[in-house]
């Protein structure tokens, strides 16, 4: 199933970092830095699907070349503690195209950013040769000034509100969700934490259990069970780069650590349920027995056979009721080895 991922951090110069760099680093292409007098040259890396600048209406052609992009960018800030860029990344779909997925980013980008004054540079990489085959990502690099006919202007300091932030974390979820929609997968992805998400399960499930419907208030524990986990950590860029390099990290560890859990409580899930599919399997063969047994009574039968008929019934019933509860006995057993 699709997963929820979002994050948005800022390139810094006080950190030791370069937009030139960065943007290089994510297009897999060579750029010179004019301000440092280096050549930054990633070309030869792989796994870069995808890329392309968006920018609002009205701005200087130039500006949509990469080089020139970021080098202005560059030239611009003249703090040494300058804010140079702001990097989305967003977790990709698996279930979708390449085609779809550059589609979906690039809407969400148009509308979240670009529509906002941003001009944005887009990389769609494709999952790391040694990782999850279906990590599909997109970094997304976007400027932190206005722009205008002449260039670069002031900051916009409203970029960086938290309800900006939350905003955009939502949208990216209903762009995302949209897109799944239209393949129709079952599942979709919540831009709320893991634990508001749980809290709705299980309020959702009481409320099925008080109106009867045991099935659904099943299906909705299960789910909260999926969701009793912690989020997976992120250990930022420095690590990820010396992991891609083969450098193993303690932040690694720690990611593969919780990324294992994460496998464990979803092989769990996934045995929660086929028993609880197996389980109205036989409840729907209990009852097409139970019914066709009522039937053959009805045709000519006298009373006595009809209340036996009845009877069967009733039996029949018990036995889905009884075979229902120990099903949820079994879903409700906890592994020592988990937080279930």
């Amino acid at each position: 199933m699709a997963i929820y991922h979002f994050s948005a951090k800022m390139i810094s110069r006080s950190t030791g970092r370069s937009a030139v760099a960065a943007a290089a680093y994510r297009t897999a292409e060579r750029i010179e830095d004019h301000r440092q007098g280096l050549e930054h040259d990633y070309s030869n890396r792989t796994g870069v699907l995808h890329t392309e600048i968006l920018a609002p209406d009205g701005t200087p052609e130039a500006l949509r070349d990469r080089a020139t992009l970021w080098n202005a960018v560059e030239q611009v800030e003249r703090r040494k503690d300058a804010q140079l860029a702001r990097e989305v990344t967003v977790a990709l779909p698996h279930e979708l195209t390449d085609a779809q997925r550059a589609s979906l980013v690039r809407s969400f980008v148009q509308s979240a950013f670009v529509d906002r004054g941003m001009i944005a540079d887009v990389a769609l990489h494709a999952p790391g040769r040694e990782g999850d085959e279906r990590n599909h990502h997109a970094h997304i690099m976007l400027t932190t000034r206005s722009i205008g006919a002449d260039g670069f202007e002031g900051k916009d300091r409203s970029w960086n509100s938290k309800e900006l932030l939350a905003d955009w974390r939502e949208s990216w979820a209903d762009h995302a969700n949209a897109y799944l929609r239209e393949i129709e997968v079952g599942r979709e992805i919540d831009h709320r934490s893991l634990e508001a998400q749980r809290e709705e399960k299980l309020d959702l499930k009481e409320r099925a259990l008080e109106r009867g419907d045991d099935r659904a208030a099943h299906e909705l524990e299960i789910e909260a069970v999926e969701l009793d986990r912690d989020p997976l950590p992120d250990i930022g860029w420095k690590a990820w780069g010396m992991e891609r390099r083969g450098i193993q990290t303690t932040a690694g560890d720690l990611w593969r650590d919780a990324y294992g859990r994460l496998e464990q409580v979803r092989e769990v899930v996934s045995g929660l349920r086929e028993r609880f599919a197996e389980t109205y399997a036989r409840v729907r063969e209990v009852a097409e027995h139970s019914l066709n047994g009522l039937a053959e009574a009805l045709r000519g039968a006298d009373f006595s056979t009809l209340e036996a008929a009845h009877e069967q019934v009733r039996e029949s019933d018990r036995e889905a009721e009884r075979s229902i509860e120990q099903d949820r006995d079994i879903s409700r057993e906890r592994d020592d080895g988990f937080s279930l």
